[in-house]
């Protein structure tokens, strides 16, 4: 019986969005029929990790896999070995630059996924070379919004079908929750009856935590009691805890760090209004790709204010949320505002959100989507 062989160097126990994307489409195929070749960041780690799937992994024994001659070898070898029919790059660059390997090893279809790097990729005049080569040599590029394709497919050229391959949402994970399960979040970091803005992210400059922050001061003239919840790390983290005491706001500003997933969840859940104004950076070179956590809190029944940058107003509704520009710190008060002030359109937007996710954006759905790929 034929295998689908996943190749990448993005797999857990390591931790990042391409990460998780690869991990929970995996959940989505048949164990019997899938193998993964990843690179290995911690042997140790990764070997207790792959104890624990249903399907086989195979290491490459170096903590990232480049299109070379050995890793090469390696990818023909298996593919004979285990009858692979389908070869699938969980990142189009650079591993795809094997698929005439595995072409020649007996690869029947040959699937290349892209995320939201590729589109700064696509700008730099080595990087196209590298996409366009690749666009020739695989069957099929799969996008994770159409912003991506409208980016890429140019530079990818006409060879491969392009297909929608973005992420689902675990709609039983991500749910509106409970009253009791609202008031106890709240209670457990501090919030109480107060107004609550959350933004669940990396803290970098692309995903505009410093615009939310620059927005509170106006906020609060009209919200008085307005807390700002920022989930997540980064390097950006001592600007922003910087601006919020030039803002006078530290009080209002809440630094949760990295939250485990179930946390992060539950505060999630219990926000007034998620918002993330990510905007567009050093001349489009760093973009949204997608934000699979407009989303997450969309599922979670929580109405939205989200950036125009890239593919994000492709997440989400007219009815669960506003798109802002995410330089306008202005504009963005003034919609973070009219929302907090609008208990009943808040509610509208938030059960929007539920149906408009649980209508288009289930795992369910996008797991027959990847299937429907790996079968051409």
């Amino acid at each position: 019986m034929g295998r689908t062989l996943l190749v990448t160097n993005d797999f857990p126990p390591t931790i990042g969005g391409i990460q998780s994307y690869v991990r929970d489409f995996a959940a989505q195929l048949d164990p019997e029929s899938l193998i993964v070749f990843a690179s290995t960041q911690d042997p140790v780690a990764a070997a207790m990790y792959d104890e624990s799937l249903d399907y086989r992994v195979i290491r490459w024994p170096r903590r990232v896999m480049l299109p070379t001659r050995s890793a090469g070898d390696a990818l023909v070898s298996i593919i004979k070995e285990f009858d692979v029919e389908t070869v699938w790059f969980a990142a189009a660059a650079p591993l795809g630059l094997l698929a005439p390997r595995a072409r020649h090893a007996g690869a029947r279809t040959i699937v290349a996924s892209t995320h939201g790097h590729e589109v700064g990729w696509a700008m730099l005049p080595g990087a196209r070379q590298t996409l366009r080569k690749i666009g020739r040599s695989v069957d099929v590029v799969t996008y994770i919004s159409e912003y991506t394709r409208q980016r890429l497919q140019p530079v990818m050229g006409p060879h491969p079908q392009y297909c929608s391959l973005p992420a689902g949402v675990d709609t039983d994970f991500f749910s509106p929750g409970s009253e009791q399960g609202r008031k106890s979040t709240r209670d457990r970091f501090g919030f109480g009856d107060k107004p609550v803005i959350v933004c669940v992210s990396r803290l970098v400059p692309r995903k505009g935590q410093d615009a939310l922050i620059e927005a509170l001061p106006t906020i609060r003239e009209s919200v008085p009691d307005a807390q700002l919840v920022l989930v997540g790390e980064g390097a950006y983290l001592t600007r922003l805890r910087g601006l919020a005491r030039r803002k006078a706001v530290t009080e209002a500003v809440h630094f949760l760090g990295a939250l485990e997933r179930g946390a992060m969840r539950d505060v999630l859940a219990t926000a007034d209004l998620f918002a993330m104004p990510a905007r567009t950076r050093v001349g489009g070179l760093d973009v949204e790709g997608l934000g699979i956590v407009y989303l997450e809190a969309q599922a979670c029944g929580v109405p939205v204010i989200a950036g125009s940058s890239g593919g994000a107003p492709e997440t989400v509704t007219s009815q669960s949320a506003v798109v802002v520009d995410g330089h306008d710190v202005a504009g963005l008060a003034r919609a973070i505002t009219t929302v907090l002030l609008d208990a009943p359109l808040r509610a509208t937007m938030g059960q929007a959100g539920r149906e408009h996710v649980e209508q288009h954006w289930t795992w369910e759905q996008k797991g027959q989507q990847l299937r429907s790929i790996l079968k051409r």
